[in-house]
């Protein structure tokens, strides 16, 4: 009789056991959901369209575990290394659609008309209706075609995503959920030459009108003239007249309430 094989060929080989990292980019959440910001839940919806299956459980196991060795966003791009069962990492490349200069112009002309928009942004904070100012110039802010984003991995997977894609594209939510622009500088816009574009349209005044502004103060008020409205009324009784207040042993403590030790 022949000794059977640990897998036949309708069945997939035992998951491979991905070396240890020691020092390695580690997500904050353990377990659970891995954002907490709306445009950081919104990349993870995209991440889940893609329907990884095993890959993407394997790839949030692998961002939990700190498998990603390195990541570094860029204008447009993310190159990452992932430390798979090899002895090497593997390279992970991914690139998003930017957009031009007059494509940014015109998307930071239509935030600059909606001043709270421009205030949230001034703010660090990115408001949720933003993805219709996007929508409407035909400019998605997250991937929702295959060219808005491409992927690329070093290791001999042929399912694309991966799940050391999956790892990564796990960490930029995260990322994202504390630095919003980085979905800016993937799209070709710099945090800091998109918030002066958007102070130079005008967007900074037309914010501070809006609800929040610092408040001005109140005229002061003239000083009444009749004593009794300035000072408040007051007893004409003699204080000889006036029975003096009853003594009490140790008045001052007792209002502080009990106190150990007090005699």
């Amino acid at each position: 009789m022949a000794r059977r094989r640990d897998f036949d060929y309708f069945d997939f080989p035992p998951p491979s056991v991905p070396k240890e990292v020691k020092g390695g980019i580690k997500a904050q959440s353990k377990r659970g959901a891995f954002t907490e910001k709306w445009w950081g839940n919104r990349w993870v919806e995209v991440l889940e369209s893609f329907r990884l299956g095993a890959r993407l459980s394997r790839g949030r196991s692998y961002a939990r575990k700190g498998q990603v060795v390195s990541l570094n966003v860029d204008t447009g791009s993310v190159i990452a290394d992932v430390q798979g069962s090899r002895a090497e990492a593997y390279r992970v490349t991914i690139r998003f659609r930017a957009y031009t200069k007059k494509q940014w112009s015109n998307i930071v002309e239509q935030l600059a008309e909606q001043p709270m928009f421009a205030a949230q942004l001034l703010g660090n904070e990115m408001p949720p209706e933003i993805e219709s100012v996007f929508h409407d110039a035909q400019l998605p802010l997250f991937p929702e075609k295959g060219g808005d984003l491409t992927t690329e991995c070093s290791c001999p997977d042929p399912a694309n995503p991966c799940k050391h894609i999956a790892a990564v594209l796990y960490l930029m939510g995260e990322a994202f959920d504390k630095d919003p622009f980085l979905l800016f500088q993937l799209r070709g816009m710099e945090r800091d030459t998109f918030l002066e574009e958007l102070r130079a349209s005008g967007a900074s005044e037309d914010a501070s009108d809006e609800e929040g502004a610092e408040p001005q103060p109140p005229e002061p008020e003239p000083l009444s003239l009749a004593h009794e409205a300035f000072w408040g009324a007051y007893s004409t009784a003699h204080p000889a007249d006036q029975q003096p207040p009853p003594r009490l042993h140790a008045n001052i403590p007792k209002r502080m309430g009990s106190i150990p030790f007090w005699r």
